[in-house]
């Protein structure tokens, strides 16, 4: 199994561990609603609930951690959206938000922005004048591509400590995993 498919496998992992966190799987209960404060009788210190200091927001600790772990850095929420874009043409705003995960409006935003760099376009879709379709440009696909060769590198960094049979055990455990996750 070569570094490309087990950090694949590595990150379909990550997302599955944080989607199951987020319905209340694992015993433990759902995030808190960033501003939302916790039922009568729950939370305690910590990102769950007041702390000495009063109630802490989500994501206020050391480095922006929130209960998942770090909070996402402003770029990467760049290179996830050009990622996105550059595996599907001509997607809807509505529905890569939805991939996303994050709200439309702050989306717009972040499009916004993206597109007066110069790595992407809006349209209305020619079919449904109500759909709004993304995709790169040239320059957006260039930028994209450089992510992916970084991603590689990092990975391969990353997974360098192990021999090809460690690898090899490594990816059949995620599959198994992943396998027996995604059937429930």
């Amino acid at each position: 199994m070569d570094n490309f498919e087990l950090i694949h496998l590595l990150r379909r992992a990550a997302r599955l561990s944080r989607e199951r966190m987020e319905e209340g799987r694992f015993g433990m209960p759902p995030p808190p609603v960033p501003g939302e404060q916790p039922p009568e009788g729950e939370g305690g210190p910590g990102p769950f609930g007041p702390g000495p200091h009063g109630p802490r927001p989500f994501g206020s600790g050391p480095r922006g951690l929130g209960p998942c772990g770090p909070m996402e850095r402003p770029h990467r929420e760049r290179e996830r959206v050009l990622s996105l874009l550059d595996e599907t043409e001509g997607i809807s705003q509505q529905k890569l938000a939805l991939i996303l995960g994050i709200r439309p409006q702050s989306l717009s935003e972040l499009l916004g922005k993206l597109e007066k760099d110069g790595l992407l376009v809006r349209e209305k879709n020619p079919e449904d004048r109500r759909e709004t379709l993304v995709s790169l440009t040239p320059e957006g696909r260039e930028r994209a591509a450089s992510f992916e060769e970084e991603r590689r590198r990092v990975g391969e960094a990353f997974l360098a400590p192990l021999t090809e049979e460690e690898r090899e055990t490594l990816g059949a455990l995620l599959t198994r995993l992943l396998d027996g996750q995604e059937e429930e």
